[in-house]
């Protein structure tokens, strides 16, 4: 059995991977804030287990509980392999850092950074005898490569994600059975994310005509295309030979 945890699970890329991996073989631990009862269906009508965990990843305290209640489904006589996908991301708050709320800094690092460190440290720990195929998918973002006006916090909490993606790479170096972990950049997709870039004033993110201008002229990628590649490299007999994967790659 392939057991595959996925983050933000209910809508836009980590839905279509979802609903790409659901497939014989195949056991799916889904975790978002709300089910999705259309990818449920689908799993049953294949006879495929997919699991759904309701759960709010700004509640870290309750991170270590929820891990444990995944890895107590994992039948550890029957494995062949298991991976994360840490998929979950917010882009709020956009606006520059002096209008920020506190409690929104706050939410975007638990979210973006803080959450995949905890899962991935946990993942790590309750597989770290595991003598299969172990891997880590984090979903970065161009945006931690540079810098953009009234994205401090988006762009600060990808880069730390990109950074600890590495270290952890060097602390599996020399593992007997080490996790395989890289960072993906999906590229500019049609999602809600864009929706809500869309909708803010253009005092806050100045670059908005420009990311308009994606959507008028067709210029965004579909979450069907972007976790076709993700589910490629999450099978690839390379996977992990770099540190960062770029859906430009792909295109």
């Amino acid at each position: 059995m392939k057991y595959i945890i996925i983050t933000g699970a209910s809508r836009g890329l980590g839905e279509s991977i979802t609903r790409k991996l659901i497939s014989p073989g195949n056991c799916l631990f889904c975790i978002s804030r709300k089910k999705n009862n259309q990818l449920l269906s689908i799993a049953k009508n294949n006879g495929v287990n997919l699991v759904y965990f309701g759960y709010d990843l700004n509640c870290l305290e309750g991170i270590e509980a929820l891990v444990d209640d995944i890895f107590s489904k994992v039948d550890k006589s029957n494995i062949e392999s298991i991976c994360l996908i840490n998929n979950a991301g917010v882009i709020s708050p956009i606006k520059r850092i002096e209008k920020c709320k506190s409690n929104e800094i706050i939410n975007n690092f638990k979210i973006n950074l803080i959450s995949p460190i905890l899962l991935t440290s946990l993942f790590a720990r309750y597989t770290n005898d595991f003598n299969i195929k172990k891997r880590v998918i984090n979903i970065s973002s161009g945006a931690a490569k540079k810098p953009y006006y009234g994205w401090s916090c988006y762009c600060s909490a990808k880069s730390g994600l990109d950074l600890f993606t590495k270290c952890v790479r060097t602390e599996q170096e020399n593992k007997e059975y080490p996790i395989k972990i890289v960072s993906f950049i999906p590229g500019v997709m049609d999602t809600n994310m864009q929706e809500e870039i869309r909708a803010c004033q253009s005092e806050d993110f100045i670059q908005i005509e420009r990311f308009k201008s994606f959507k008028e002229e067709g210029k965004l990628l579909s979450p069907d295309f972007v976790s076709e590649k993700v589910v490629e490299l999450l099978n690839s007999e390379d996977f992990g030979q770099s540190e960062i994967f770029d859906i430009k790659d792909y295109l």
